[in-house]
């Protein structure tokens, strides 16, 4: 669990530490076996950036910040999505709750439920793995 209220840095929200850590849990300890179930909670601040890439429908990436965000940079979606959400394995479940700004489409899964019902997203990225992200 990393927490701002830390007095060890180790334990912070850094950047450093929250990539690291969602890498662990994708990846981390010969990675999750088919199965497997996880979770992912962040409470915190989020943004968006512009997408160099031009892949998001409305030209901005979400983002969330880590505590260093000033100097070492906002975790882009596409970031978590790399580290956290394409190397798991088949019948691997993960859970996210993403509790801050921007975060509806904070994974870049391929839908999204409005009150409309079920949208397929401009830019969809299907996984292997069963995800759903709660905003």
């Amino acid at each position: 669990i990393l927490t701002d209220e830390q007095p060890d840095r180790s334990r912070m929200p850094t950047r450093q530490n929250i990539m690291a850590n969602l890498h662990w849990l994708a990846q981390g300890e010969g990675g999750p076996l088919p199965g497997d179930v996880l979770f992912f909670h962040f409470s915190g601040h989020g943004s968006q950036k512009e997408d160099p890439r031009g892949l998001e429908e409305d030209g901005m990436n979400e983002t969330i910040l880590p505590v260093d965000f000033q100097t070492a940079g906002m975790i882009t979606d596409d970031e978590i999505t790399q580290v956290a959400v394409t190397p798991l394995p088949e019948h691997a479940k993960l859970t996210a709750v993403m509790d801050c700004c921007h975060s509806g489409t904070g994974l870049d899964l391929p839908f999204l439920h409005t009150s409309r019902g079920w949208k397929l997203e401009a830019n969809p990225w299907y996984h292997r793995s069963d995800v759903q992200l709660f905003s």
